[in-house]
């Protein structure tokens, strides 16, 4: 009796699960169409080397 009961659990745990439904994923967000801002002119104004400032000093 106990053998059939777990051969008849067994087969219940063996029956295949039907197919996943594919799902279309969802148009991208308005922001990430948006063109990238350009970082570099800001801090081309900020970091910007100058003769005067950057010369290497010879302390030696």
């Amino acid at each position: 009796m106990i053998c059939s009961s777990v051969f008849a659990l067994a087969s219940v745990g063996c029956t295949s699960t039907p197919p996943a439904q594919r799902v279309a994923p969802p148009p991208p967000a308005a922001w990430a169409m948006l063109p990238a801002p350009d970082l570099l002119s800001p801090l081309n104004g900020i970091i910007s080397p100058s003769e005067s400032g950057s010369a290497p000093s010879q302390d030696r």
